[in-house]
């Protein structure tokens, strides 16, 4: 969620992107591991400029963290940013469920925004322990669901442990 906290993330450097940022190749196979996945699907968001959003789900604590950031308190489980494109007919939705066990199931009022057509790509495993390798190189990937937007709230239910983007076109 750094689009709250920063114009711009560079990526320093061909290591940042390569292994670190996802790519990797074993035994003559490339592949994408979820990082990857989820940083392709944020960086091909066309995004302009940060749009308000409230959210009024539950909150967790964060206590005994690392040295760093030892507690963090009030942390939404259901984190969501959203941002419009320059020409205003596109709305994005960056969403986490950070929830380790529960789906989180919601309705998202889009106030001042009229979607005609709409997408979610998710990504999510049935275990934050598993992974893509050289033998399933797109176990993990995003799936792409149409979306049936009628009105100006739009109901979604975000998987337990998953990375959605949600895009809303008029």
């Amino acid at each position: 969620m750094l689009l709250r906290d920063s114009d711009i993330v560079p990526i320093s450097d061909i290591t940042g992107i390569i292994k670190f940022g996802g790519i990797w190749k074993k035994r003559g196979r490339v592949f994408g591991v979820p990082a990857y996945w989820v940083f392709r699907m944020y960086s091909n968001a066309e995004v302009a400029r940060l749009v308000e959003t409230q959210n009024n789900g539950e909150k967790y604590d964060v206590e005994q963290g690392s040295t760093r950031l030892p507690a963090i308190p009030n942390v939404q489980y259901l984190d969501v940013v959203a941002a419009i494109n320059g020409s205003e007919n596109k709305l994005t939705l960056f969403c986490v469920n950070r929830h380790l066990t529960r789906d989180i199931e919601t309705r998202i009022n889009l106030s001042g925004f009229r979607p005609a057509h709409s997408t979610a790509r998710s990504l999510f495993a049935n275990s934050i322990y598993e992974k893509n390798d050289e033998t399933e190189p797109e176990h993990i990937h995003p799936l792409i669901t149409s979306l049936s937007v009628e009105s100006a709230e739009l109901k979604y239910t975000f998987r337990h442990e998953s990375v959605t983007v949600i895009e809303l076109g008029r």
